[in-house]
This record gives structure tokens, sequence and C-alpha cells, in this order.
């Protein structure tokens, strides 16, 4: 059933409350901290890619000078502009409660992806050198946070203990 507008700050957090469950919004500490960090270091990795792309790709082995204008213009449009444009689009969704669920979906999605293509890369390619192991292990820990928030989303409502009518 639907939970009105009037009644207590739990309430009005409450979207649903069926089958025992609470579908709260993602006004959580947790959802917010999980897209600013996420989003400022997207930023950083965009601003890295867009002005210096050498600092960025050089100690995964990537030589920028050694590359053709194709794939400069590949690495340009992935590492700067598509990591700037999800980090800025992260840490406005954390202050915009509307954006913020697909905000978190799309981060934890997002990070899911780089997470298996480093898996299938270490089983295809072997063990790459310590920046990929270390980038895979932060891109996990991105992973948790985001799932974290969303499932706190869909926690259990906390419920009022009820007391026992008093006898007559």
């Amino acid at each position: 059933r639907a939970i009105s507008s009037s009644g207590s700050a739990a309430a009005r957090a409450c979207r649903t409350a069926s089958a025992g469950v609470c579908a709260r919004s993602v006004n959580t500490r947790a959802g917010i901290s999980a897209l600013l960090i996420i989003g400022l270091a997207f930023c950083g990795v965009g601003y890295l890619g867009l002005v210096a792309p050498n600092a960025l790709l050089g100690p995964v082995g990537i030589e920028w000078t050694g590359l053709g204008n194709s794939a400069q213009n590949e690495l340009t449009a992935t590492y700067g502009g598509m990591y700037a444009a999800l980090g800025l689009f992260f840490v406005i969704a954390a202050f915009v409660p509307a954006v913020r669920l697909g905000a978190l979906w799309a981060a934890a999605t997002f990070l899911s992806g780089l997470v298996v293509g480093r898996v299938v890369s270490l089983v295809r390619d072997g063990i790459p050198g310590p920046m990929p192991l270390a980038l895979v292990l932060v891109e996990l820990m991105g992973v948790l946070l985001t799932l974290g928030a969303l499932l706190k989303r869909y926690a259990p409502a906390v419920q009022p203990p009820t007391t026992p009518p008093a006898p007559s």
C-alpha cells in the first residue's frame, strides 16, 4: 500500500510498504558518498585523459608519443571525455535526488564492466603489472560501495515496537 505524504519522517521517506519492505529513496549518506567518491575519481581520470594522457597511460605501459593520431583520439575520447562526463554526472547526481538511483546503478554497472574486463584479460593475457592489479581492487571497491548504497535502499523497514494492549 502507498504511504501518504503526511505522517512521520520515516513514513515520508518510504514510497511503498508492501511485504514489510520499505523502498526508501537513495538519500542516504552511503549513496551520496559513493557518488561523490566515484564522481571525483572519474573527474580526475578525465582531466588527466584530456590534458596529460601520458601521465595517465604511461604507468600501464602506453607511450603516448608512440601512438598514431587515431589511437590518441580514441584514448582521449575514452579516458578524457567519457570519464570526465561520467564523473560530472555522478557528482551532480549526489546532489539531485531525482537521478541518484539511476546514477548509482550506472556507476555499479560501469565499474562492474571494468572489473569483468580486467578479469577476462587476466585469464586470457596473464598477470599484468602492479598498476592494473591495483586498479581492479579500486574498481571492485567502487562496485561494493555502490551496491552497498543500493542495498541500503531496499533494507527492511524499521518498525516501531508494538506494545500489547493493557489488560482491562
